[in-house]
């Protein structure tokens, strides 16, 4: 008689962002260039056993960031056994020690998101422009994903996980992002987007008035080699670049007014999902994207945005404080019932009748 099978290892969730934390930072020097990252660790955190380090990792308290490594290699998916490289930064975030229970909870105040959709399995909610969907060296706190945990925290105190997001938006961009409250969901929806099943629909306001009604934008695209922005995207008609294809149907149009020129407020649906596909196809039709830095700017203004040294010629030019970009419906299969179902985020008050203006806020 066969054995019965072990209990599968119950999958790591996520770590809970609204809960208060403590951050150390340790240098990788010379002398561990090659260390293991839970040997390198084991040295630092001596109050901890080795098994104890590898909890750390495998709940998700530990990051890895470039720091000064003069190379700036990429850094692999974080696990035990990852080679550290000189100049490196581990970074250790532990749960903070709890109050005192004898002491009143602060009021947590209303909620700042607004949440689209919300059932047992998923949350949508309308993500704001100008923050990061998930923390980063420069956005530690304040995240898309902080802010989501610290409402599941007030609307379900008892939660034994919290939500995960399911894709991601820029940071200048808003609209509806998807999260899962268990991990059996999280995966059903994580295979739909790799099997490119997800519909998205997105709504752009675009300098000028775009001629016609609708059509298909089909152009393969690829990286701009001779950019001094890395990241650059372009058409390329040279046989290097990937197929790429983007459906618009124009919304509406606004005529130039005293403040601003003539403008468009275009529906894109993307058919497939290249790096900066929407910004550089609009770009490419001659109707940039409103407030987009690198693709209505160029190369000179992305940097001094970068810089934090936007000119006031800068200003005119962009027209507003972040790329009109929003992520506007989702059309997915529900995990646990198999239907189709849409989640639609309203638009942003900044890109509301084509009267986006560029303010010290709206940069922030």
């Amino acid at each position: 008689m066969a054995k019965p099978r072990p209990p599968r290892k119950k999958r790591r969730g996520q770590r809970d962002l609204s809960l208060p934390f403590v951050e150390q930072v340790f240098d990788v020097g010379e002398p561990e260039h090659g260390s293991r990252l839970d040997s390198f660790l084991a040295t630092r955190v001596s109050w901890r056993s080795r098994e104890g380090v590898r909890k750390f990792i495998e709940q998700g308290w530990v990051e890895v960031l470039s720091g000064k490594d003069p190379q700036k290699a990429e850094i692999g998916s974080i696990r035990r056994g990852l080679k550290l490289r000189m100049g490196q930064e581990v970074v250790l975030r532990t749960p903070a020690p709890k109050p005192d229970a004898n002491i009143p909870a602060t009021n947590p105040g209303e909620d700042f998101l607004e949440c689209v959709f919300e059932d047992d399995w998923l949350v949508a909610v309308n993500k704001p422009p100008n923050i990061s969907v998930h923390p980063s060296k420069g956005h530690l706190t304040g995240s898309l994903i902080h802010l989501v945990h610290e409402r599941h925290r007030r609307h379900f105190p008892n939660a034994e996980e919290v939500p995960t997001l399911c894709h991601r938006l820029d940071r200048e961009t808003s609209g509806v992002m998807l999260c899962a409250k268990d991990q059996l969901s999280r995966t059903r929806i994580g295979r739909q987007f790799e099997a490119r099943t997800v519909q998205k629909t997105y709504l752009a306001l675009v300098v000028g008035e775009i001629p016609g009604d609708n059509g298909v934008m089909d152009q393969p695209l690829g990286k701009l080699n001779d950019s001094a922005v890395r990241l650059k995207m372009g058409v390329r008609m040279d046989g290097e670049g990937q197929a790429s294809q983007t459906e618009w149907s124009v919304i509406q149009r606004y005529p130039a007014s005293e403040e601003v020129g003539p403008r468009t407020l275009v529906e894109l649906r993307p058919k497939t999902g290249r790096q900066h596909q929407l910004r550089v196809h609009l770009a490419a039709m001659g109707y940039p994207i409103v407030g987009d830095k690198l693709y209505l700017g160029g190369d000179d203004v992305f940097i001094r945005h970068v810089s934090e040294e936007l000119t006031q010629e800068d200003y005119a030019l962009l027209g507003m404080g972040r790329q009109a970009l929003h992520a506007w419906k989702l059309d997915v299969e529900h995990p646990m019932t198999g239907k189709r179902v849409v989640f639609e985020a309203p638009l942003w008050p900044d890109m509301l009748h084509g009267k986006a203006s560029f303010n010290d806020k709206e940069s922030s």
